[in-house]
């Protein structure tokens, strides 16, 4: 049974996963991504897979990273808090180091694979991804393939503006993003962003807070119009909302009924958006990772 390590570059911890030929998860743990430099990271992360290499008989590393990754290169362009990402081949890396067949992409299009393989969208040839989490990230699937555009910068949606004023730009992530959620509910109640997460605003949501109420009614209307946006821009056959907070059985709900206000608003309007939240939830971009990883290694999965 081949079985292969997938990791996943987020921005306080990297989730790693022992995954079978099939995804199924055989081991799992995380550790801290914050930790100034690849040779420090590198120094707790080989306590791990030397143990794990001990036990299962690695064929690959599959990892997920945030940022603009080149998968031809190796290396990951733009910025993030980890800085040690950028300006290094990472695929390079860590073929040196572990000499095992390494294979990386950008986070929201393994989560965009890991659906189209056999998750939300699983037999659709076209739909988006659209993840919300510290900031506003996705993909394009077009004619079943990842489009990244010209820059490598396609699915980029948390930079659309959705206002411009004073030379200040507002973007979606700033507006959309469950981190701009958490910061907007703490504003309104006047209390410590750090006394807050995104999970702690909809249990207040539950009991049914009129002031989390009314934060998070801006909130969906900023999320619903970027959605809108990116509908008929791309015109895919749905939406796939990834992200711990796509969990939420009501989110679709909710954004489904302000698509409602906005299609009565403009009833030229007339295909309206389908959204589906995503199956796999956190594990996604592991998953994905997994299935990039198989099919540039020219081992399937679609």
């Amino acid at each position: 049974m081949s079985v292969y390590l997938a990791l996943d570059f987020g921005g306080s911890s990297v989730k790693c996963a022992i995954l079978d030929h099939n995804a199924s998860k055989l081991e799992q743990f995380s550790i801290p991504s914050r930790v100034g430099s690849f040779d420090r990271w590198f120094e707790q992360f080989d306590f791990y897979f030397h143990r794990y290499l001990r036990e299962y008989p690695l064929s690959g590393i599959a990892i997920s990273a945030c940022g603009v990754v080149d998968v031809e290169t190796g290396y990951i362009h733009g910025q993030s808090a980890l800085s040690y990402l950028h300006g290094v081949n990472v695929k390079q890396l860590f073929v040196e180091r572990y000499q095992l067949p390494v294979e990386l992409e950008n986070d929201a299009c393994c989560a965009a694979l890991a659906e189209q393989w056999q998750g939300a969208g699983q037999n659709s040839e076209h739909f988006c991804l659209v993840v919300i989490g510290s900031g506003i990230g996705g993909a394009i699937v077009t004619n079943g393939a990842i489009q990244k555009g010209h820059h490598l910068h396609g699915g980029e949606f948390g930079y659309a503006i959705m206002n411009f004023a004073h030379g200040q730009p507002q973007i979606l992530s700033h507006l959309a993003s469950t981190h701009a959620l958490v910061t907007q509910v703490a504003r309104a109640l006047d209390i410590p962003r750090n006394t807050l997460n995104g999970i702690k605003v909809f249990e207040l949501y539950d009991q049914g807070d009129e002031v989390v109420h009314e934060v998070v009614a801006h909130w969906i209307n900023y999320l619903a119009t970027g959605l809108f946006n990116l509908h008929y821009t791309v015109d895919p056959e749905f939406i796939v909302l990834g992200g711990a907070i796509s969990q939420r059985r009501d989110l679709v709900t909710l954004v489904n009924q302000k698509f409602e206000e906005f299609i009565e608003a403009m009833p030229y309007c007339h295909v309206r958006p389908k959204l589906l939240a995503s199956r796999f939830g956190n594990d996604a971009n592991l998953i994905g990772a997994l299935v990039h990883f198989l099919r540039r290694q020219g081992i399937s999965k679609g």
